[in-house]
């Protein structure tokens, strides 16, 4: 329908929800508004929840959840999505410039509405500047990961033929669908140096570090 949205913008709120705001703020400042806004929230209590009171108007639902299940939170997000793309963001998580929707959606239409967009994404490790990491066949067949969730669009066509997100990995859900799309036959994938997001630094325990890389592991050989 001519008034659907060309991207469905997810944005999962499980943790450093003082965060928000600033995500919120580099997606109402796009000059395209061929979007929607959703948010699916694990908060505990209202407060946690305050630095999103001033963009509710611009956002179609916030949507609570007891537990923050990845894979759940992102099928409910597809679920919800009116879109052709869907695209998810982390609190923190920013678009770096107000006319990415204008040139994602330039890049759409030249290229026929690929099954995936993958961007170059910054690598940010504490006490080192920021790299920008592009894709890597090479990397990939090592078993490196050169790609974030949030550097990549889906179509949601195809990431229902899917069957979405499995629920059987925790983290790494998004990996192991994009690793699908990869295998489809007859796939459409665009590749783009450029980024166009950024993300704070989150620490996180080792032991999480530890469970992402099992994860992947297990996508890329099984």
């Amino acid at each position: 329908m001519q008034n659907e949205p060309l991207v469905s913008i997810v944005i999962i709120l499980s943790d450093f929800f003082h965060l928000a705001s600033l995500t919120l703020k580099s997606i109402v400042n796009q000059t395209d508004k061929s979007y929607e806004v959703i948010v699916l929230e694990t908060a505990e209590t209202k407060k946690d929840l305050i630095m999103i009171k001033p963009y509710l108007e611009k956002i179609k639902i916030v949507k609570h959840f007891e537990e923050a299940d990845l894979p759940l939170l992102m099928n409910k997000g597809l679920e919800i999505a009116k879109g052709k793309y869907i695209h998810f963001l982390f609190s923190g998580d920013v678009y770096v410039s107000k006319f990415f929707i204008s040139y994602l959606k330039d890049l759409i239409t030249k290229n026929n509405f690929p099954d995936l967009i993958c961007c170059s994404f910054l690598k940010r490790e504490e006490n080192l500047s920021p790299e920008a990491q592009s894709f890597s066949l090479e990397s990939f067949r090592k078993g490196e990961i050169p790609m974030n969730i949030s550097s990549c669009w889906l179509l949601i066509s195809t990431v229902n033929q899917l069957n979405g997100f499995d629920a059987k990995y925790r983290i790494q859900s998004g990996f192991d669908l994009i690793c699908k799309i990869f295998l489809k036959k007859n796939r459409k994938i665009f590749f783009s140096n450029r980024v166009l997001t950024d993300y704070q630094v989150k620490k996180k325990p080792s032991s999480v570090d530890l469970y992402i890389t099992w994860e992947n592991l297990k996508i890329i050989y099984k």
